[in-house]
């Protein structure tokens, strides 16, 4: 199937910044283009032209101007604006995230596939000062319940919904009524980027010997949560660096000191992780299993051995690709890393089941697979 119209609704402006809300549409629609599609994004954001767009890739921003800015209510009246911009003629829509609120009639009979990274919090505001009387109605069970509402009539109008894990899955099947044929588990698409390194060429950058035991951690995406969560993996360094002569640590994403043999990158963009996490034996993501981290996924595409906490799903297929540890333990963590440093043989064969696995975060093999599943319509 090839020369489909398809529009996409996103987050926010095209960015180099890998951890930007909008980068799975954006990746995702790169690959849509790169199938032959003539694909449209329309987004709040700036009008000054983006150098991040991708290729092949139309960007159509819209003023975000709503009262109730950062409210529930306000990403709603941004999903009815982001309708206003879609093309008549447009055979497909794609909402990534889904967010609040239907695009409504703009929508049309066409296909409209949304992507949900997110389920209601609990702790969101109702819009403050005086609202439009819908508003008050809308919040009147309470802000959770009014979110609930909103976000169900973003899943309603949805032809197929596309999560992340089977737990969101069963979630979105029990709690929010969306039947099985309607739902897929697709994962998020992260830009390929000409980023990654040779092994070689990332351990120049580092000034780290080609033969030198090399173990990389990716700190959670929270700042406030980096020290706790890196302090269990820098002392399992500490044990088992006299066995390993030589061996190092990079922490990636922080700029903390943590002493001899241990190097700090403060930067968490694109190329300082795929330097990190290419120049490594070990990559050690001790993110907690919420939102999937890209820097994973940049350690999966460079074949690292890669070690993460219980709790991180990868979705279907995974297993035999990465190791799970209790990573809030130093004893395990150290008795991983001995057992993978010791065993070169054992890090290729995960680097190898790695590699193969993370084609599936290719945004050109994510359209395929769209393709393939029949979300976007009949050819």
């Amino acid at each position: 199937m090839a020369g489909r119209m398809i529009d996409v609704v996103a987050a926010g402006p095209a960015s180099d910044d890998l951890y930007d809300p909008a980068a799975p549409a954006w990746a995702l629609a790169a690959g849509l283009a790169a199938h032959g599609h003539s694909v449209r994004v329309t987004f709040p954001g700036p009008s000054e032209p983006a150098t991040a767009v991708p290729a092949g890739v139309e960007a159509v921003p819209f003023p975000a101007v709503t009262a109730h800015v950062g409210t529930p209510l306000g990403d709603a009246e941004l999903a009815r604006t982001a309708a206003r911009h879609l093309r008549p003629h447009a055979q497909v829509v794609v909402r990534d995230p889904s967010g609040l609120g239907a695009l409504g009639h703009h929508t049309g009979h066409r296909p409209v596939v949304a992507f949900v990274r997110s389920l209601a919090g609990d702790d969101v505001p109702a819009p403050a000062g005086k609202a439009p009387r819908f508003a008050s109605k809308l919040f009147a069970l309470g802000p959770h319940r009014g979110i609930r509402r909103l976000e169900k009539e973003a899943l309603a109008e949805a032809t197929m919904v596309c999560c992340t894990t089977s737990a969101q899955r069963d979630r979105l099947r029990s709690d929010y009524g969306i039947p099985s044929s309607r739902l897929r588990v697709v994962p998020p698409a992260v830009r390929l980027g000409s980023e990654l390194p040779t092994r070689e060429a990332a351990r120049r950058t580092l000034t780290v010997p080609d033969d030198v035991p090399l173990v990389a951690v990716l700190p959670p995406t929270d700042p406030a949560a980096t020290a706790p969560a890196v302090a269990p993996a820098v002392e399992a360094y500490r044990r088992t660096r006299p066995i390993f002569t030589g061996a190092r640590l990079v922490v990636l994403g922080t700029a903390e000191p943590y002493g001899p043999g241990i190097t700090s990158l403060a930067a968490r963009d694109a190329a300082t992780i795929a330097t990190g996490v290419a120049a490594a034996d070990v990559v050690v993501a001790t993110g907690d299993g919420g939102a999937l981290d890209p820097g994973l996924v940049y350690a999966l595409r460079a074949g690292a051995a890669v070690v993460v906490g219980p709790t991180i799903d990868l979705g279907e297929g995974a297993s035999g690709t990465v190791r799970s540890s209790p990573l809030t333990d130093a004893g395990e963590v150290a008795s991983v890393l001995a057992e993978l440093v010791a065993d070169p043989e054992a890090r290729r064969r995960l680097g190898d089941q790695a590699r193969a696995f993370a084609r599936r975060f290719d945004p050109v093999e994510l359209a395929q697979d769209l393709e393939s599943a029949g979300a976007l319509g009949a050819a």
